[in-house]
């Protein structure tokens, strides 16, 4: 039974989680032709392994009229304004964060654009995005109440099932959390080979799989 409630619960938090930027949220909107809008955007989530389109953006101005779309191909980035509920001891604040996003190749062809989180930037970029995941009742995650502030989670993947790391030149590496074929750290030393004293590091465990994020800053202070 307590398992059952854990789930419910899990499936709940997910959906409130993924709100923010798949539903109306305040944006500042920079566009390849210079342009700057100022309103409100959304973006479209993709399913997991499956082509169902091409990702878009959707904006509205502030009151809510003049509606445009934008292809990644079309968007230099997109700055998010997200007002989230956060929970400590029992008790909720309001807060507030900003999040920017920008086009990348998300498929190994580099044929295939989408929208991305920006979470560490430099030589090395650690980006993350939303996909919903087919189960056997339909796609998760799902969006809550259109209205409803999101509950954020920090970590590893912020709120996010899927991270990439973008190095110039090279196909995306997607560098989620759990892999069926290799450990974390055995992923992750493979990938970091360039870097005798973050490998080192790793194999010490001064870095964990949850560490990703410091992982990504860490060799873009200290690896050529």
């Amino acid at each position: 039974m307590m398992k059952k409630y854990l789930l419910i619960f899990l499936v709940l938090f997910s959906a409130n989680m993924v709100i923010a930027q798949y539903g109306w949220t305040e944006v500042e909107l920079h566009l390849k032709n210079g342009k700057v809008l100022n309103g409100e955007a959304k973006l479209t989530m993709m399913s997991a392994g499956i082509n169902m389109g091409k990702e878009k953006l959707k904006f509205r101005d502030k009151n809510k009229k003049n509606k445009s779309k934008h292809l990644p191909e079309e968007v230099d980035f997109a700055v998010f304004t997200i007002n989230y509920k956060e929970k400590i001891d029992g008790e909720k604040f309001e807060r507030t964060r900003i999040e920017k996003y920008i086009p990348v190749y998300i498929n190994q062809r580099q044929t295939r654009m989408g929208f991305v989180e920006l979470m560490v930037d430099g030589k090395l970029k650690l980006v993350g995005r939303t996909v919903s995941v087919q189960t056997g009742g339909g796609f998760m995650p799902a969006t809550g109440a259109p209205n409803s502030a999101p509950i954020y989670q920090p970590g590893f993947m912020g709120i996010h099932n899927q991270v990439m790391i973008l190095r110039e030149g090279e196909k995306p590496e997607v560098f989620n959390q759990v892999s069926l074929l290799k450990s974390f750290k055995n992923r992750a030393m493979d990938y970091f080979e360039d870097c005798p004293v973050l490998k080192t590091k790793l194999e010490n465990k001064d870095f964990v799989k949850e560490d990703l994020q410091d992982i990504v800053k860490f060799y873009n202070s200290n690896c050529n």
